[in-house]
Parts: C-alpha cells; sequence; structure tokens
C-alpha cells in the first residue's frame, strides 16, 4: 500500500506539468545566511527555517524522471515556513576522492545538478517551539531545464550549538548550528562525509 500511494504521488510530479510551473512561482523569503551574508529586504513576517548541507552516497533507483547520475551529491536543502529551496549537484567520484557539502576533488567528474522547489504548494518542514529541532519531510519536486524529479526528502536536525543573534535592530534574526540525519529518496548521509546544519528565525523587531 504505501509503495502505491508512493508511486502515485510520484507519478503526479511528473504529469503535473502546469502544476509545477505555478509552484515555481511559489514567492521566497530567503533566510538570512548564517555565516554572515545578511538579507537584502527587511522582512515583514516572522519566519522559522532550517538548512541541511550534506552529502548522499551511492547512486539513486529512481523510477520516474530520467537517471539521476553520479555516486556522491552534495545537497543544500533549506525549508523556510513551508517553502522550499535549494539544490543537489552530483557526481561520478572515484575510490578515495572526497567530497564535502561545498566542494569536491578534483578527481570527481560534474553529471548534473538540479534545484529543489516545491510541489503542488505543499508545504514542506517544520521547526520545533523551542528552536532547537526541526525536521525537513514531504515531497518536493527536483528540477533541471525542463527534466522533474519527484524527491523525498527525510531530514531530522537537533541544535548542537549556542545560538547566535545577528538581527540590526530593524529586524530580529537567530540561528543555531545542527547535526543532520536521515535521507533523500532513500539515500542515506554518506558516513564520516562533513555536514553542516541549521535551525533559525527571523522577521520585523
Amino acid at each position: 500500500m504505501h509503495r502505491q500511494r508512493h508511486l502515485a504521488r510520484s507519478a503526479a510530479v511528473l504529469a503535473g506539468a502546469a502544476l509545477l510551473a505555478a509552484a515555481s512561482a511559489v514567492p521566497s523569503s530567503a533566510a538570512p545566511d548564517p555565516r554572515g551574508a545578511g538579507r537584502d529586504i527587511t522582512p515583514t513576517t516572522d519566519h522559522r527555517y532550517a538548512t541541511s548541507w550534506v552529502v548522499l552516497g551511492g547512486g539513486f533507483q529512481n523510477e520516474f524522471g530520467p537517471p539521476i547520475r553520479g555516486n556522491r551529491h552534495q545537497v543544500k536543502l533549506t525549508t523556510d515556513n513551508g517553502v522550499v529551496s535549494g539544490s543537489m549537484r552530483s557526481y561520478y567520484c572515484p575510490a578515495g576522492a572526497s567530497v564535502s557539502p561545498t566542494w569536491a576533488s578534483s578527481r570527481c567528474v560534474h553529471r548534473q545538478t538540479m534545484t529543489f522547489e516545491n510541489f503542488e504548494r505543499q508545504k514542506v518542514g517544520r521547526v520545533s517551539s523551542t528552536g532547537l529541532s526541526a525536521k525537513q519531510e514531504g515531497l518536493i519536486v527536483g528540477r533541471r531545464g525542463t527534466d522533474r524529479w519527484p524527491i523525498e526528502p527525510d531530514f531530522t536536525l537537533y541544535a548542537s550549538g549556542p545560538v547566535t543573534d545577528d538581527g540590526d535592530g530593524t529586524f530580529y534574526s537567530f540561528w543555531r548550528e545542527a547535526t543532520v540525519s536521515g535521507s533523500l529518496s532513500g539515500r542515506p548521509i554518506l558516513t564520516g562525509a562533513k555536514q553542516e546544519g541549521y535551525i533559525g528565525g527571523y522577521g520585523p523587531a
């Protein structure tokens, strides 16, 4: 029964071209860069967000969409008040070649990049009321040109560091470093690979 539901939902991603076009138009307020890049506009509503930067290992056995090539995959996924953003960069890497969420050995060959977006305006992701944990789970879309893939993140984040406050008086902003565990469309996070996770919030002062 679960597999039938999964197949039906995955097929809907590829069949609903018009809905996907609408989904790409969902407005998003980019969360502040937790490493200090700041914001371009002052937020007008309260936001809670989570960001996972991880590396996946192995190949995807996807049943819908073109093949997802490569054996190492750099994933950045942000969920901000249910709005999805991010990407997956896939490489073929020989044995012993290193990959982090933001860097790949020169021995690796880039195979493809997809960007993430919401599916049919379905909100994805939630942050706990304490801001100490978050969940990124649900059905989203991977997109590269006219290619589409149904993607199912299942990441859990737990705060692992103290809170950092970087508001400027016109808005509040806070974030914590976090550990990330879980998988994306069944591919687990690569054991031993570097990862970065953040849980935060921002809004008008």
